[in-house]
């Protein structure tokens, strides 16, 4: 074979070589440039898998709102400051209309606390700002709705003592020197009444006297005017001072409304006591009737017949300091909402919102409201 052929046959050989060579390394490249390629694509598909919620969805009216607007609704006399018993039948029944408003709407609230709870356990690891604190609010529903319910459930036992008195009453026997000890509050004045025939004024051009040096409204008391018709003979300043020492007693409706008394003006006050005549007190409580030998309350006004003041009653024998006692206590009694009761048992001390002045049926005249302490502390 000549050399051309050979060398024409020697490089036929080589390229086909090289083309082959050439395709394996090309393949070979192109699979390792796959590779990465997919790992790329899993991993760009792993990091962009967000999980997707639904917004969290508020209240429309938060529950303090709902409750602000509830509380609107009781008037400024009503509002309370120490105990319930502090409070009016009519004032309670206020309160229990706006309680039991916020009962009724306690379902809806209590399952947006449900709702509330369950979003966060699912979804806390992606909340924003705006959500944890609508969720943080929400979650405070129970415990908020809890201290409401006690509320309606208090005042509802409440009214229940209060319109069941005789029905529930305790006989309380205490002995003579507790009786006698009672009337002891510092004061020679219970004796005497307050009376001083001097200051008699007959011809005065003023309708009622009211102590001087009376002390602003505080909501947080009790606060009352007194007036006095001139034509008593009544001292304003001793009348003021025994009336403070009664009120504030330790034995009387402090103990149970757990709020003192303060005397304000007449104007300023949340009622008055009106120390009037006979013919007098049968005006001002009309239509209630009086008969010019009771007194009464009616409305605002706690009208104390001077004839009662002065003289006493039957059952009392000639105790005034106790009776005195008890007519004061009785009619304020009654602007706390407490109403009449009888007799508990022979011989037992009569309760305070018993009708003392037409007769104690048996039991011994008393003026302190110990069954209303009892009812308020135990509800017995």
């Amino acid at each position: 074979m000549n050399q051309n052929l050979k060398s024409s046959l020697l490089l036929i050989s080589l390229l086909g070589i090289s083309f082959f060579a050439f395709r394996f390394l090309t393949n070979s490249l192109n699979q390792q440039s796959e590779i990465p390629q997919v790992e790329t694509s899993s991993t760009t598909t792993t990091t962009q898998q967000l999980v997707s919620t639904e917004d969290f969805i508020p209240l429309e009216i938060t529950l303090d709102d709902f409750i602000d607007d509830e509380l609107d609704l009781i008037t400024d006399s009503c509002v309370k400051f120490g105990s319930w018993y502090s409070l009016s039948e009519e004032c309670l029944n206020e309160w229990f209309l706006v309680l039991n408003n916020i009962d009724e709407r306690s379902t809806l609230y209590a399952s947006h606390y449900d709702y509330a709870l369950n979003y966060f356990i699912s979804n806390y690891q992606s909340l924003n700002k705006n959500d944890v604190d609508n969720i943080l609010e929400s979650l405070k529903i129970e415990t908020k709705l809890t201290i409401w319910n006690e509320k309606l459930i208090e005042v509802t036992n409440v009214l229940n003592v209060k319109s069941v008195q005789e029905e529930t009453s305790t006989a309380i026997f205490l002995n003579n020197d507790i009786v006698n000890e009672s009337k002891n509050i510092g004061t020679s004045d219970l004796k005497t009444g307050c009376i001083e025939p001097s200051l008699i004024n007959e011809n005065s051009e003023e309708e009622w006297i009211e102590p001087e040096n009376v002390n602003p409204k505080d909501e947080t008391k009790f606060n009352y005017g007194i007036r006095i018709e001139p034509s008593l003979g009544l001292d304003p300043l001793c009348i003021k001072n025994l009336l403070f020492l009664i009120l504030n007693n330790d034995l009387g409706w402090t103990n149970v409304a757990e709020k003192s008394f303060q005397l304000t003006s007449a104007e300023e006050s949340d009622y008055v006591y009106i120390f009037a005549s006979p013919n007098k007190t049968d005006e001002l409580c009309a239509p209630i009737e009086t008969n010019s030998i009771y007194s009464c309350r009616n409305e605002n006004n706690i009208v104390l017949n001077f004839f009662r003041w002065q003289e006493g009653a039957v059952d009392f024998k000639n105790d005034m300091e106790t009776y005195r006692i008890y007519l004061i206590n009785h009619e304020t009694g009654h602007i706390l909402g407490w109403g009449h009761v009888g007799c508990p048992k022979e011989g037992a001390v009569a309760p305070v919102m018993m009708q003392q002045s037409k007769g104690t049926d048996g039991c011994i005249p008393y003026g302190w409201p110990v069954y209303e302490t009892v009812k308020s502390k135990y509800n017995r």
